[in-house]
């Protein structure tokens, strides 16, 4: 393949990295949102008034989501399945939340409320991310 060749290809690849990568960025962030909205605090205002708790454990969350997110992107056979994948990643990032919160009831509140950082927010961050590899792993064949 020629230097040319290459150049005639990028408009149609450049198309589909935009693409992937739209996509990739939109559930990632919606995925952030909706595991957001199932926690009691507001963690954005947490994390710009610097709650240490909330920034390790939404950046395991953040790290977590988008783990999966990626192999989708490198693995989809086009937009289509990049979204039912990416559905399915976020779901398993919100499973993953859920079950956090019941083994930990109020633990990770405290931490917040009291704005030092614990196991409780160390382990989130953790088991977060841990899900989101294992997820990774699986998707990406």
């Amino acid at each position: 393949m020629t230097a040319a060749d290459i150049l005639a290809l990028f408009p149609s690849t450049f198309l589909n990295f935009l693409i992937a990568f739209g996509l990739g960025a939109v559930f990632w962030v919606a995925g952030l949102v909706i595991v957001s909205l199932a926690t009691p605090h507001a963690e954005l205002a947490l994390l710009r008034a610097g709650n240490l708790p909330t920034a390790v454990a939404f950046g395991g969350k953040a790290l977590g989501m988008v783990l999966p997110i990626a192999a989708v992107a490198r693995s989809a056979a086009g937009p289509l399945d990049q979204i039912i994948w990416c559905v399915v990643a976020v779901a398993v990032q919100l499973v993953v939340h859920l079950i956090l919160s019941m083994l930990l009831p109020g633990r990770l509140k405290e931490e917040i409320e009291a704005d030092q950082i614990g196991g409780g927010a160390v382990f989130v961050a953790f088991m977060q991310v841990g899900a989101g590899i294992l997820n990774n792993a699986v998707m990406s064949g």
